[in-house]
């Protein structure tokens, strides 16, 4: 963007933020930013590498002192943030995250976009992953940190971007999903539920969000979607682009699953106009055979043969959080950013069927908006009980949720009982610590499962057990 120097990031501590931060200081701009309180690992980490300033607390004076070019707010800064009061009243040049995304680092490449209630930052960072392998050298922003790197972004030299399409909104003064500013040439849509209750009052609001993701497809675009799922066949039907199912139903057809016990992973076998293919993946669970074969739908209708996709895939790195294993012995601990019920559920399945003869314990903490509510109180007695042992801890600032909407978790916890399976509600960080080592035994394994640190629990107990993988 012309003319455009310094560049100042207004929430620069969240995941998206400072990727963005990421790819401006590759592509050579001046960067800073500020946060309402300490960042946490592991942007913390990532902007102190990078040397890009990071002031603390928000000031009127900060916009003088920094005297940026370019603004960038992210959408956790509100109307009345004081920076936000004095970039108005210096009539200074701002953009919302998805916008900045698109004027730097979206124009003049082919934006492929992953969207979909769950599996988005795996189906992504898969995609950019293999574009890599095909030596295609892509751009991407992700919504987790590839583990082999450390980053959730890259600024590449050739034709493709791959985006972790958001629905969320944009800014305060945007209030569109963040994916309306992608202009994407392809999509994957890999599921469509209930979710982000804040923003979405019903289903039929979030699918009309979604529709307007499809509707922004050029008709040479193609779309990628979950075959299998009703919702996602209402929004992709509106498409008369070319466009692959997959799943058990579709075009590309999940016929098998083998788990891999060597190294956490799956052969996946599926179909595809009458011949059959197959591939390795690091990754566990149907769920996650079903985003790999969204990838390898996408690759196939961009070019890619079968061949070079699945020598692509064979050794992808995975995503922190997404099933980030911290330790294997002598117990197995997991670390993973699942919060949904549907997530919760096909998490635990997916680590019972890598081993299935192992005793399997869940650390449940429901942070966001959505899962701290009474929403999906049965849901959750549902999906957790894949688990045998249950450690609930109620979420930061729960008493902001008024009591008649709240999530109950000692009524979760009672019913899991009665379900015949373990279940500890505990309060604080300690408690829930000296719970968990009480139970934890050689061999099983403990998964933490929360969009959130954790209160940084998960590492704290992989070191206990020495951190070994």
């Amino acid at each position: 963007m012309e003319g455009i120097k310094k560049v100042y990031l207004l929430g620069v501590g969240g995941v998206g933020m400072g990727a963005l931060a990421g790819l401006l200081k590759e592509a050579g701009y001046e960067v800073s930013g500020v946060e309402g309180g300490p960042v946490y690992p592991p942007m913390s980490e990532l902007l102190q590498e990078l040397k890009i300033q990071v002031l603390t607390g928000y000031h009127r004076e900060n916009i003088e002192k920094v005297a940026p070019d370019l603004a960038i707010v992210g959408n956790v800064i509100r109307k009345d943030n004081p920076e936000a009061e004095a970039l108005f009243a210096k009539a200074l040049p701002y953009l919302s995250l998805p916008e900045a995304l698109y004027g730097f680092f979206i124009k003049g490449r082919k934006s492929l976009v992953v969207s979909g209630t769950h599996g988005k930052t795996t189906t992504s960072a898969l995609l950019a992953y293999a574009l890599e392998r095909l030596g295609q050298d892509p751009t991407f922003f992700l919504g987790g940190l590839l583990t082999d790197r450390k980053r959730n972004y890259g600024l590449g030299s050739g034709p493709f971007v791959v985006l972790e399409g958001d629905e969320y909104d944009s800014a305060f003064f945007d209030k569109r999903p963040k994916f309306v500013h992608y202009a994407p040439s392809a999509v994957i849509l890999t599921s469509i539920e209930f979710d982000h209750a804040d923003i979405y009052p019903s289903l039929q609001e979030l699918k009309e969000a979604f529709r307007d993701l499809v509707a922004l497809l050029p008709e040479e675009g193609h779309l990628v979607y979950w075959a299998d799922s009703e919702a996602v066949k209402e929004v992709a039907r509106e498409f008369k682009g070319h466009k692959l199912g997959y799943g058990f139903a579709g075009e590309l057809k999940l016929l098998s699953r083998v788990p891999a016990r060597e190294r956490p992973g799956q052969h996946v076998h599926f179909s595809l106009a009458g011949q059959e293919f197959d591939f390795y993946i690091p990754l566990m669970g149907e769920h996650n055979a079903l985003n790999a074969l969204a990838v390898f739908a996408l690759l196939m209708a961009l070019g890619f043969s079968p061949a070079r996709i699945k020598e692509a895939f064979k050794d992808f790195c995975g995503t922190k959080r997404r099933q980030e294993i911290l330790a294997l012995s002598p117990v197995v601990i997991i670390d993973d950013f699942a919060h949904h019920p549907t997530a919760v559920k096909v998490t635990l399945k997916a680590v019972r069927e890598t081993w299935p003869e192992r005793r399997l314990l869940a650390a449940f903490e429901p942070r966001t908006n959505t899962s701290r509510r009474k929403i999906f109180q049965e849901d959750y007695v549902k999906a957790l009980a894949e688990a045998d042992v249950i450690f609930l801890k109620p979420p930061p600032d729960l008493d902001k949720i008024p009591q008649a909407e709240r999530l109950n978790l000692a009524a979760l916890a009672e019913k899991l009982r009665k379900l015949g399976r373990k279940a500890y509600l505990c309060q604080e960080k300690e408690e829930l610590k000296d719970r968990i080592l009480k139970e934890l035994g050689p061999g099983e394994i403990l998964i933490f499962l929360s969009n959130g640190p954790f209160d940084y629990l998960p590492r704290d107990i992989a070191e206990y057990f020495g951190g070994h993988k």
